[in-house]
């Protein structure tokens, strides 16, 4: 089958808006549901968890990106229940409405969270999976909520685990952000906070690179139906929390006045994975340096915030 429209939840948020504009510009036909308005593409204001809004809006589509959920790891261990509401609840609600309205091809938002405490770096996708929040619990919760989709009625679902995603047009309130927030706390000459040494790698991807492997994906979809697919989006050169610090620095032509914390409980200390499976399976690879993305990042705030 041929995918030419799509729907997308979460179509507001800063991965969100990167993909419509791809999703345009490859000529597809692209619906966005959020409970924000995205000024550039018309979006139907509606709750993913809403199962008779989704019986509604769910439909004359062949496929559904699914971005919609919530993010904040530290947020989800103080509120677990409304991450099962809006990760677990809404997935299903999505689901469910996609059954009755004859739709079967599922792509989702998943999580490096799924992984929890590695037991070795590179992660690989079959490595054990053992949440260290509820965050990670819920996104693995909602790949097997897809997997079961797959196995019982027929879908074609692909869960494509992200790690640290930045890119420009990334804002969040609050700002827990590692990259964002660096730039913001050295563009105001404030602390840069860091938790424990520093030392801490992580496996950061360009938004850019993310949105390729989502229209990679759409052809998979197409190619091989009726199956489930999970993979790493890694870019597979991990960087230290000072790395980045230090490359902002440089960015920005500026000091940076670092001030350690107390290490965060759950924090794992290298997490970064491999990407075989997306190159494999995908005919997709990171292509974006992290100095040349984090220049990027640097001077899209920086213009944000002089025009702000």
């Amino acid at each position: 089958m041929e995918i030419k429209k799509i729907i997308v939840t979460g179509g507001s948020g800063f991965l969100g808006h990167h993909l419509l504009r791809a999703l345009d510009k490859a000529g597809y036909q692209a619906k966005n549901i959020d409970l924000r308005e995205n000024k550039e593409f018309e979006t139907v204001i509606a709750d993913v968890r809403d199962t008779e809004k989704m019986l509604e809006e769910v439909k004359d589509a062949d496929m559904v990106f699914h971005l919609a959920s919530l993010i904040e790891a530290g947020e989800s261990v103080e509120k677990p229940q409304k991450y099962i509401d809006y990760n677990i609840d809404g997935t299903l609600s999505v689901l469910e409405a996609m059954k009755a309205n004859g739709i079967k091809t599922f792509i989702f938002s998943s999580s490096a969270a799924v992984y929890g405490e590695p037991i070795r770096v590179p992660i690989k996708e079959d490595d054990r999976t053992m949440p260290v929040n509820p965050y990670g619990m819920t996104k693995l919760a909602m790949e097997a909520l897809l997997s079961s989709y797959v196995g019982a009625h027929g879908f074609t679902g692909i869960a494509l685990r992200y790690f640290n995603l930045y890119g420009p047009g990334e804002h969040h309130e609050p700002e827990t952000h590692a990259m964002p927030r660096f730039i913001k706390q050295i563009y105001d000459d404030k602390e840069v906070t860091v938790w424990g040494s520093g030392e801490h790698k992580r496996d950061y991807v360009h938004v850019t690179d993310i949105v390729d492997a989502h229209l990679k994906a759409i052809k998979l979809a197409e190619r091989e139906p009726e199956k489930y697919h999970y993979m790493n989006l890694s870019a597979e050169d991990p960087a230290s929390v000072l790395d980045i610090v230090s490359a902002v620095e440089k960015a920005m032509n500026k000091k940076a006045n670092v001030k350690h914390f107390d290490p965060r409980p759950g924090d794992p200390l290298l997490l970064y994975a491999d990407a075989t499976k997306a190159k494999e399976t995908l005919s997709w690879e990171a292509k974006i340096s992290l100095e040349d993305g984090i220049k990027e990042v640097v001077d899209y705030f920086t213009e944000y915030w002089e025009k702000n």
